[in-house]
């Protein structure tokens, strides 16, 4: 008779470990999720490819509005925009992450969010596209990197 209660007493110790381990995962995962968008919004001021790159895995490809794009790519988005910077162009990317929900069933994770990325210049709005991700992520040592992504934007899903 007192064996049932121990017994759901260990169970319910070891679902919180494990529920907190998931939480603090969670958290790692989100972290990961804004840190990519802060560094592509802070790039003008810190020219800091590898605080964009190091967030997503060597292999990564992912799809943005249809398009394509890999590790290889963001490094050449980077460099190009880079020039653009030291030519004195006033171009500034802002990209906000909301609605961010995590899910871990494994080794692997999942992250929904919407995005709102806006460019810049002059001070004055020139481009806004904002939608919608699905990103997947994968533990590497202790970090949770980006490997694959799919982006859509609010107008090519109102054309569906």
């Amino acid at each position: 008779m007192i064996a049932r209660p121990i017994y759901a007493l260990l169970m319910l110790c070891f679902s919180w470990t494990s529920m907190a381990w998931s939480a603090e995962e969670g958290e790692m995962i989100q972290k990961t999720i804004k840190e990519a968008a802060m560094a592509a919004s802070t790039f003008s001021e810190t020219r800091d490819k590898h605080a964009v790159l190091d967030l997503y895995t060597k292999d990564y490809v992912g799809i943005q509005d249809g398009e394509t794009e890999t590790w290889d790519s963001i490094e050449k988005w980077l460099s190009d925009y880079e020039s653009e910077l030291n030519k004195g162009s006033s171009l500034r990317f802002i990209s906000v992450v909301s609605e961010l929900q995590v899910r871990i069933p494994g080794p692997l994770a999942w992250a929904t969010y919407d995005y709102v990325f806006q460019a810049i210049r002059k001070g004055e709005l020139e481009a806004q596209d904002s939608g919608q991700c699905t990103a997947l992520l994968r533990k590497e040592g202790s970090t949770w990197l980006i490997f694959h992504e799919h982006c859509e934007d609010q107008a090519s899903k109102m054309k569906s």
